[in-house]
């Protein structure tokens, strides 16, 4: 009897054993895990704002994966003018994945000094904004609002493109014949024309002008893409080209 009572206590102490390993593996790996620091952080959706002003925003590198918030990173990434949705995940080897949607910038109003946004609000200029195009003069207010409205149906990257813009009205012999013409100074030299109503033209200006480098080399000069002829008119920009009255007239509604 002795000697199975001694097997069984034998028998628990073995089991107490496993049972106090496994408690001080399983405490071992939360331990570690909850000092697991950011190992990673991978950004989605941002164009303007890079990852490493994201990053340094945010100011979370010495965190611990667990213990760091998904609702403080969302909240304090949604604080930004130029973020207007933000998912985050994070898994427990130290990763963490930001996907942000960001408003799309239309361009930088001199006159007032404010970025103007797709969404229709206007925020204070900030230097980390690249790509932007800047509007250098004064627009009457019924075109600004057209134009403003019509601008964001050019798509980002091709509007990054674009270096400045220029309110021009086409004037035909002393009279203004399109009150909604604007001239883009492009990144490349070139500058183009372009009025509200055929700005959906303008995101195929580097095909456009891909077919214009093939017929005359690699050349700069005025593409006018402001007639509602397929015809897209370029030369040297000493002189406009002849177009008719009614195409000229194609900014009126």
């Amino acid at each position: 009897m002795a000697e199975k009572k001694s097997k069984k206590r034998k028998i628990r102490l073995k089991g107490l054993l496993v049972v106090l390993l496994l408690v001080y593996l399983v405490g071992t790996c939360l331990f570690y895990i909850s000092k697991m620091p950011i190992k990673n952080i991978e950004i989605e959706g941002n164009f303007y704002l890079k990852d490493n002003y994201i990053i340094n925003y945010l100011d979370i590198s010495d965190e611990s994966i667990i213990k760091v918030s998904n609702k403080k990173i969302k909240n304090k990434l949604l604080k930004l003018d130029l973020i207007s949705n933000v998912k985050v995940k994070k898994n427990y080897f130290g990763k963490l994945y930001i996907k942000i949607v960001e408003d799309k910038i239309l361009f930088y109003n001199w006159n007032n000094k404010k970025i103007v946004l797709s969404s229709g609000k206007e925020i204070e200029y900030n230097k980390e904004y690249l790509g932007v195009p800047t509007l250098i003069n004064y627009v009457q207010e019924e075109v600004y609002d057209e134009f403003v409205k019509k601008i964001n149906e050019i798509n980002r990257e091709t509007l990054s493109l674009v270096s400045e813009i220029q309110y021009s009205p086409s004037i035909v012999e002393d009279r203004i014949v399109d009150d909604k013409r604007f001239l883009f100074r492009m990144n490349d030299g070139n500058i183009v024309y372009i009025n509200t109503i055929n700005i959906n033209k303008f995101n195929n200006y580097l095909e456009i002008y891909e077919v214009i480098v093939n017929k005359n080399g690699n050349v700069t000069g005025c593409l006018y893409l402001d007639s509602n002829s397929e015809n897209n008119h370029f030369n040297n920009c000493e002189s406009n080209p002849i177009v008719e009255e009614d195409d000229a007239n194609n900014g009126e509604s």
